[in-house]
């Protein structure tokens, strides 16, 4: 387990929960310590622009965000203040391998900014939040054994 002690990792109860709302609302807080970003998903997508290429390899895909005039999450980290963001693709049981790569490109002791679920069984930050909405409410099964480790519940407006 990794002590990442000014770290921060949200989660949610499903998508469009308002996540990267919360995540832009955290990066803006902590401009001034030049926060990291990390988006992590475990669906792999195509990607309608450049972004940097760090590794892309068969088990998971990690990119460096470098357009903050984007729509997509990684893009309005990057624009809401971030130093750096990346956005990462991999399995769930990949991500030790992920994390591996990480400490080459970011020092757990900086403030950083995570949303994903899954790296919480990786790293023990300073803050678990969980986004959720009044659609959903309540943790996926996925991530009951992870329930205990949330430190706070956050509803966002998204509208």
């Amino acid at each position: 387990m990794i002590k990442a002690p000014k770290t921060i990792i949200i989660c949610g109860t499903g998508r469009n929960v308002g996540k990267t709302l919360y995540a832009q609302k955290v990066i803006k807080e902590y401009t001034t310590e030049f926060p990291i970003a990390i988006k992590i998903s475990s669906h792999f997508h195509s990607h309608d622009y450049e972004m940097k290429a760090i590794e892309l390899n068969s088990n998971y895909k990690i990119w460096q965000e470098l357009n903050a005039d984007k729509t997509k999450d990684s893009s309005r980290m990057l624009a809401s203040g971030a130093k750096a963001v990346y956005y990462i693709e991999a399995k769930d049981e990949f991500i030790p391998a992920v994390i591996n790569k990480l400490t080459e490109l970011v020092n757990f002791n900086d403030r950083i900014i995570i949303e994903s679920a899954a790296i919480r069984n990786y790293i023990e930050p300073s803050e678990f939040v969980l986004v959720f909405s009044d659609e959903y409410p309540f943790v996926k099964d996925s991530m009951k054994n992870m329930e205990r480790f949330i430190t706070s519940r956050i509803s966002i407006d998204r509208k």
